[in-house]
């Protein structure tokens, strides 16, 4: 045979090839294909393509191998559930025609589990030794007494908190039920407690307990003025530092005529100043020398206040912290603060508890930081004084694991958000942990403080319990603490709160932590550089990961922390936003904005709405979206790199 003719018969097969691939890709793949589980046995239904020739679709059960043949018009096949433990159930469509070509095919999956791998969790106990001597505490007590004031009147429950904080100061003898999950908490704790039946009065019967059998460790009630409202600040520390139980006018009478003052003495500091910045003047001088030396409290009056009393008044008062109500967007105010922070001289990892004035609190870390003092939001953190007793403990999570990635696919982690603050922690995200029956299907990041491990160990160490092996514990913004960065770098000691935030987040246990504010790239890149991490989800509004020079430093991997979704929808809607590419995989992250996302009303509705939106997504989007923790998104991003990948 010639080498023309053998070139020639070459060409042609290798055209025949095309022509029959074409022939493959011309020929129309079923519409809307979908798989649900009914019964035990998966349901795989679609909509014939619209071409009339199509004569039959074969659905393959891919772990089984079983296909079967279904006519033309059915749109519908039946198969038996395996019984195994797989993550997903996979199914291939393909088009038969009357000339019998068959189309390429889709794949679909039976998702049961919508983490691409779910990896075993290890043991939580770890031997480091815990961060300390940031937070104030106490000893812990053999026998906790319980006072019920959940009936109570609002305004008596602000009496109630600052007796406990008092009462708290050297033993954690008291404890405060401001709603039923609080005792369910010590019931998690195993903590031994005694409830105190309420005492007989005509109303305030968990105030009333509280006082009669604690009155005599008190020498004032103080009586503050609900018309200036800066004086329940220096009420809460006189309090605190006196042995007073700060009162209003309408508490000292019913205290009076029906608990009896006993030896108490009555000090009323209205009208005592005459002004607030003579108040604030008088407590920097006569208290502040006083006051706990790496801890302030942002604990005034906010407008809800009786409706919505905030709880960590027992936590100010038991650590004699300087407490202060004011708006640093305020001239006046804040030169008031300054003389605060001025004469306290606050030193690196001082901590302001509560939250800001301003409308948005958040932003209090504006003034804050330039003074070495980061924030940790807990307006209604409750009970903060008892469960600060607990010895210290450290934890420790598996590393990252590595998923498999390939290119035309999006590998999505998902964070919950706020877990910074230990109100959200204590509350929220207790109640999601209790609750919601459907932890577990989905791999999500829980952000919690870094600062538990002093402040609450029993609290984190119900997270490491009960955890599920597709649930990994982070650290919320922006570490061991809120802080904005930019503003934090302006004290001049960010290195030194750096090298201490990668201390507490290791012996925390987290691999991963979010960032805000953080803006400027030198500041940046020195967070990357010493956060001793392995994933910073940075919520920059100035940064993204294209535009950022600080996407792989030493070791520690940066993402944009991704869209913030708020309502049901929000999801699927930035899942469909992101193109798969087929010359390289995808790598993104979603912020579930908790609180709304994860509640209608006061029911919790997390994970239902979550699993809603990945089902809609993954039926427009079949075969699309891998979900991963994000501690394995990191090592599946640094594997890619290492393996050549860009990223």
């Amino acid at each position: 045979m010639s080498l023309l003719l053998l070139t020639l018969l070459t060409l042609s097969c290798k055209e025949q090839e095309a022509a029959a691939a074409d022939q493959l890709n011309n020929v129309d793949e079923v519409r809307a294909p979908r798989v649900i589980e009914i019964d035990g046995k998966a349901i795989v239904t679609w909509i014939d393509p619209y071409a009339a020739d199509v004569q039959a679709v074969v659905v393959k059960d891919l772990q089984t191998g079983e296909a079967q043949t279904i006519e033309s018009g059915v749109e519908k096949a039946v198969f038996e559930m395996p019984q195994n433990d797989a993550s997903a159930y996979q199914f291939e469509l393909k088009v038969v025609n009357k000339a019998q070509s068959i189309s390429l095919g889709v794949i679909i999956r039976l998702v049961k589990n919508w983490a691409q791998q779910v990896h075993d969790a290890i043991d939580y106990h770890s031997t480091a030794t815990p961060q300390q001597g940031l937070f104030f505490r106490n000893k812990p007590a053999s026998q906790v007494n319980v006072f019920d004031i959940r009936k109570d009147d609002n305004i008596s429950k602000l009496s109630s908190a600052v007796m406990q904080g008092v009462i708290n100061q050297i033993q954690a003898t008291c404890y405060l039920l401001w709603e039923d999950q609080h005792l369910n908490q010590l019931v998690d704790a195993g903590a031994p407690h005694t409830l105190v039946a309420g005492a007989t009065a005509s109303k305030n019967p968990g105030f009333a307990s509280l006082y009669k059998k604690y009155r005599d460790q008190f020498k004032y009630l103080i009586v503050w003025d609900e018309n200036e409202s800066w004086s329940w600040s220096l009420a809460q520390m006189i309090a605190a530092q006196e042995k007073g139980i700060p009162v209003t006018a309408t508490m000292k009478d019913f205290i009076e005529q029906e608990l009896g003052l006993g030896s108490l003495q009555v000090m009323d500091i209205r009208g005592r100043w005459a002004s607030k910045k003579d108040a604030y003047d008088w407590a920097i001088a006569q208290l502040a020398p006083h006051c706990h030396p790496t801890l302030c409290f942002s604990g005034g009056l906010r407008s809800d206040y009786k409706d919505n009393p905030w709880r960590l008044y027992d936590y100010a008062a038991a650590s004699k912290g300087f407490v202060f109500w004011l708006d640093e967007t305020n001239a006046a105010d804040q030169t008031i603060m300054r003389s605060i922070f001025d004469k306290m001289n606050y030193p690196v990892g001082s901590s302001v508890m509560g939250y800001g004035m301003n409308e948005n609190g958040d932003e209090l870390n504006r003034f804050t930081n330039t003074h070495n003092v980061g924030f940790v939001v807990s307006d209604y953190y409750a009970n903060g004084s008892y469960w600060c007793s607990f010895p210290g403990k450290a934890f420790q999570q598996r590393q990252g694991i590595a998923g498999d990635v390939q290119s035309g696919k999006i590998y999505v982690a998902i964070s919950l958000s706020d877990g910074d603050n230990i109100q959200f922690d204590a509350n929220s995200l207790y109640q999601i942990f209790k609750e919601d029956a459907h932890r577990g299907e989905v791999p999500l990041g829980v952000t919690l403080a870094a600062g538990l491990q002093e402040l609450n160990p029993k609290l984190l160490e119900f997270y490491y319990q009960h955890r599920t092996p597709n649930e990994e514990l982070t650290a919320g913004p922006s570490g061991f603490q809120f802080i904005y960065g930019d503003q934090y770098a302006q004290s001049g000691q960010y290195a030194e709160w750096l090298q201490m935030n990668s201390k507490w987040l290791q012996t925390a246990g987290f691999h991963t932590v979010h960032l805000w504010n953080t803006d400027e790239q030198m500041y940046f890149k020195q967070y990357m550089e010493n956060s001793g991490v392995d994933l910073v989800l940075d919520g920059s509004d100035r940064t993204s990961t294209n535009g950022s020079a600080y996407k792989l430093v030493n070791g520690v991997v940066r993402a944009d922390q991704g869209t913030h979704c708020r309502a049901e929808g929000d999801v699927y809607r930035d899942l469909m936003s992101v193109s798969p590419s087929p010359r390289r995989p995808i790598f993104h992250h979603i912020y579930l904005l908790t609180n709304y996302y994860g509640f209608e009303g006061k029911k919790v509705v997390l994970y239902e709405r979550l699993i809603r939106e990945l089902k809609r997504a993954e039926q427009d989007s079949p075969n699309t979206f891998e979900f991963m923790l994000p501690m394995d998104l990191a090592a599946s991003i640094k594997e890619y790199v290492a393996n050549g990948g860009i990223y």
